[in-house]
Parts: structure tokens; C-alpha cells; sequence
């Protein structure tokens, strides 16, 4: 419990900073000039700023489906080998894993605040440090690639390696056992809800 609130403190500190220093009403006036009129963007910006407080209140929800649903896919898998580690075990490895990913939206927050201050809405959208996104244009890709290729970054290896690391003392075997079990697990699940992003990204663009 103790370290899923550590984890949700540092989430929510980064989407803190990142909103109130790279957001700005300049950036999302400058980025939506084009397609709206003035009046149309400062509608949205007080409506914005009016229900900002509704993102913070799900992100704890948000937080803990998706560390169940990693722990979910482990001990799915662990009941076929017959390990005895229960739940709560994985529950634990899935949300000490979840600190990888608070390494991207730390670099993203220092390349705009430092290096690109020169920015739109859409380089914020897209920009994903150490991903294959990076060799495409946002411009040339349709929507629904957009997702998956972005999946294909190092902090989404990272967190396998983080996984599997950790798996090592639970499953009693070696890391490259334990990364072939995640591949099995986690790596089935993320590609079903990979499946349905697509779909959906289809379905409504």
C-alpha cells in the first residue's frame, strides 16, 4: 500500500508540473489558433481549468487497473506452473515495476522546459523519449498506428526486465526464464489490450 501511494504522489507531481509549466495558455492558444476562433479557445482553456481537478481524482483508479491487470496476467500465469506466491505477491512486483515509467514523462518535462521551448500541443502529444515513434512523422502515420509503435520504446523493456527481476525469487527461476514467463503473461495481455486500442482508434476516427 505504501508503494502504490509513493507511486501516485510521483505521478501526480509530474502531471503537476508538466500541466502547470509546459501547458500554458499560450502553447494551447498558439497550437489551436489555426482551426478555432479566439473566442472557441478561451471556452475550452475556462473549461479546461474548471475541471482540471477531475483528472487528478480518477488517477488513482486509472493507477490500479492497470497494476491489476499486470499482476492479473502473472498470477494467471503462475497457477499453470504451480507456484505458490499468492496475489498480493505480484501485486507488489507489478507496482514496483510501475516506477519505470515515471522516467519518460521526467525526460519529456526537461527536453521542453530546457532544450525544445519552442512547442505545440501535438510535440507534446507525441514526443516519446527512446521510441520507434520517433523515426516516424505524426503527419504520415493513420491514428491507429500511432499507440503501438509508441509501445515499442526502452522503458517498455525496462519494465519487463523490471518484471522478470523480480519474478526470479517468486517463480525460483533464472531471469531469462522469468522474462519468457512475462513474455507469456503480460506480454499476451498487452497485445490483446493493444488489439482493442486499435479497434477503437478505428472505430472512432
Amino acid at each position: 500500500m505504501k508503494r502504490f501511494i509513493l507511486l501516485l504522489i510521483c505521478v501526480a507531481a509530474l502531471r503537476f508540473v508538466r500541466n502547470s509549466i509546459l501547458i500554458s495558455d499560450d502553447v494551447i492558444y498558439d497550437s489551436l489558433s489555426d482551426q478555432l476562433s479566439h473566442e472557441r479557445i478561451i471556452q475550452l482553456l475556462d473549461r479546461g481549468k474548471k475541471w482540471e481537478w477531475l483528472s487528478y481524482c480518477f488517477l488513482p483508479f486509472l493507477l490500479l487497473i492497470k497494476i491489476l491487470f499486470v499482476a492479473a496476467c502473472l498470477s494467471i500465469g503462475a497457477l499453470f506452473l504451480r507456484t505458490e506466491a499468492g496475489f498480493q505477491k505480484f501485486l507488489k512486483i507489478a507496482t514496483t515495476a510501475e516506477f519505470v515509467f515515471l522516467i519518460p514523462p521526467f525526460i519529456s518535462l526537461c527536453w521542453f522546459a530546457f532544450v525544445n521551448t519552442q512547442y505545440t500541443l501535438q510535440d507534446l502529444k507525441f514526443f516519446s523519449p527512446l521510441s520507434m515513434i520517433n523515426f516516424f512523422s505524426h503527419f504520415e502515420l493513420e491514428p491507429w498506428l500511432v499507440y503501438p509503435i509508441q509501445l515499442l520504446n526502452v522503458f517498455e523493456l525496462l519494465y519487463w526486465a523490471v518484471l522478470a527481476w523480480q519474478l526470479q525469487e517468486v517463480l525460483k527461476k533464472s531471469f531469462p526464464e522469468s522474462l519468457g514467463f512475462v513474455m507469456k503473461t503480460y506480454g499476451v495481455g498487452l497485445t490483446v489490450w493493444v488489439v482493442v486500442v486499435m479497434f477503437l482508434t478505428v472505430s472512432l476516427t
